[in-house]
């Protein structure tokens, strides 16, 4: 065991490095931005029996789909710029009904994102690209 030991130590080295860097990062669309803070989110939030998906959208933006059957808080969408504190458009259910928040730079793409949830490409088409993180 002690001749194999000065062997084997090497190698559980080499392992445990590669382990520990392809870790979470696999299988995430490329961004020049960290996703796994949106990631953390969505994983934390509740009322979710309905829906709970993230989407990379040109690179530059997230937009998270969350449904459940909560009562006044049935669903909440939200278009992120690059981290979870840059909320571009938001809307949600609410006591008070819907409530949308959308500066007009973002309300069409925000709009036909909405409005097309349950396409693939968000109904945004060929001039973007729509990607699903998965968590």
């Amino acid at each position: 065991m002690r001749r194999l030991l000065p062997t084997l130590l090497p190698l559980a080295l080499v392992l445990a490095v590669m382990l520990g860097s392809s870790g979470c990062d696999e299988g995430l669309p490329e961004a020049d931005f960290d996703l796994k803070p949106f990631i953390e989110t969505a994983k934390k939030a509740g009322c979710v029996d309905h829906a709970n998906r993230l989407f990379l959208i040109d690179g530059q933006m997230v937009f998270w789909d969350r449904r459940g059957s909560c009562k006044d808080g049935s669903f909440t969408y939200t278009l992120y710029g690059r981290t979870p504190d840059e909320v571009l458009c938001t809307s949600y259910d609410s006591i008070a009904g819907p409530m949308t928040s959308c500066p007009e730079a973002f309300a069409d793409l925000f709009e036909t994102i909405i409005t097309h949830l349950d396409a693939e490409d968000l109904g945004l088409g060929a001039a973007h690209t729509v990607e699903p993180i998965p968590f």
